[in-house]
């Protein structure tokens, strides 16, 4: 099924609230996390020509993890289990190496609850945001787009194009990364989100990203910073 079919599931009211949602501009701190983009730039190791393959990298390895807890906490959003919920972002963190990167997935997931709960007065979500528990921004989204009745699929798709958004957004700020050449990469990157969406699950997932890790490990020890992590 095509990134068209998915959508073409959901009524039009659910469609424009996840693309309100999915919008890499949503005030929840995207634009000042390059997830160690930044180190690798300044390293050297990162140029214009180079990020196309580095996004589709990402999207295969750490956008694959992210999905699959994406689309778990919608399917979770069904039956209100807020305690599974939780838990599901306790494991998530437990994924993520670099304390950076987990650190800014844990804010960016709390903006983006108070964010929802405000602008939906949907009590699951009003629930969650109110959880002093650490909760990352897949599985906010995830849980988000289940309580307003999106399909986990169309909401993991939606998450990644999303977090792909945002970094090529990045590294338009660190590198000569044109408009054109830009939208040109999310154009070129999509079939592996859709592939990515459909097959997301928590069973049998690995994920192997030890140089983005070690980037977002040392990224506090780069002499300038454009970016908090």
């Amino acid at each position: 099924m095509s990134l068209d079919g998915i959508m073409a599931s959901m009524d039009l009211t659910a469609l424009l609230r996840l693309q309100q949602f999915a919008d890499s501009a949503l005030p929840v701190g995207g634009a000042a996390h390059s997830f160690g983009l930044e180190s690798l730039v300044e390293w050297g190791m990162l140029d214009a020509d180079g990020v196309q393959q580095v996004l589709l990298d990402y999207v295969e390895e750490t956008g694959a993890i992210e999905a699959a807890y994406c689309a778990r906490s919608s399917e979770l959003a069904g039956g209100a289990d807020l305690e599974a919920w939780i838990a599901l972002n306790q494991e998530l963190g437990a994924r993520k190496l670099a304390r950076e990167s987990r650190d800014a997935s844990a804010a960016m997931g709390r903006r983006f609850l108070n964010l929802a709960a405000h602008a939906t007065r949907i009590e699951l979500i009003e629930r969650a945001s109110e959880s002093t528990s650490e909760t990352h921004l897949a599985a906010s989204f995830g849980l988000t787009a289940g309580a307003l009745d999106i399909d986990a699929k169309s909401a993991a798709a939606a998450y990644l194009q999303q977090s792909a958004t945002a970094l090529v957004s990045c590294c338009q700020r660190l590198l000569p990364l044109g408009q054109t050449r830009a939208h040109q990469i999310l154009w070129d990157i999509k079939p592996a989100i859709v592939r990515i969406a459909q097959a997301a699950q928590l069973s049998q997932l690995s994920c192997f990203t030890p140089l983005l890790d070690v980037a977002s490990g040392r990224h506090p020890l780069l002499h300038t910073r454009l970016f908090m992590s």
